[in-house]
């Protein structure tokens, strides 16, 4: 059945209005960025931006400080812990550390053994080594670490009127495995901060 006369031009109109808007649709534009430059998102939680310049500024106080110095054969041996996170957010932690190891292995002040405090990559390394001793009958020796570099994510919130503000703090430490004694500690703050919008509905 036909529409009525009066109806046609309506038809018509919205026609034209679909096909407008299907031609004006284009694929959304993916390109890359510096994940540390100007153009990356700054959110109210930690992004990639925060793990790179908390990861950087660690590192260079670690290696300022000389704490991997003080062993007689280098470079020193370090186990990296689990990062403790008492924040609200899931934080990626392995992200975390991996950032740090990768920067501490560059150097070539650092040899970061997977035996201890990485979880299931401590036991691959157990199960490596008893193959080795399988197949060769020879007891694979591991070397014990220098160093266990232990660290911690905290968060703090504070509200002011409008303005919610959450402080989020790494926490890091390097103990000397022998002596047990923190040799040393740093941390890094990134504030961030939330306005609520003061238009109401």
């Amino acid at each position: 059945m036909n529409p009525p006369h009066f109806f046609r031009p309506l038809l018509g109109a919205c026609s034209a209005s679909v096909l407008f808007f299907a031609g004006c649709a284009t694929a959304p534009e993916t390109r890359t960025i510096d994940s540390k430059g100007p153009e990356a998102l700054n959110t109210a939680s930690i992004n990639s931006q925060d793990w790179a310049s908390a990861a950087d500024q660690l590192v260079q106080s670690l290696l300022t400080s000389n704490a991997l110095d003080r062993v007689r054969t280098q470079p020193a041996v370090l186990a990296v812990d689990r990062i403790i996170n008492n924040t609200t957010l899931s934080v990626d932690t392995d992200l975390l550390i991996k950032k740090i190891r990768v920067a501490l292995t560059q150097t070539g002040k650092v040899a970061v053994t997977n035996t201890m405090g990485l979880g299931e990559r401590a036991v691959v390394a157990s199960e490596a080594a008893e193959m080795e001793e399988m197949t060769t009958g020879k007891k694979q020796k591991l070397k014990a670490p220098d160093f266990t570099l232990y660290g911690k994510l905290i968060q703090q919130t504070d509200r002011a009127k409008s303005v919610t503000q959450n402080t989020y703090t790494f926490q890091m430490s390097l103990v000397d495995v022998k002596s047990g004694l923190t040799v040393w500690e740093e941390e890094r703050e990134i504030a961030k901060q939330t306005k609520r919008s003061s238009v109401g509905w």
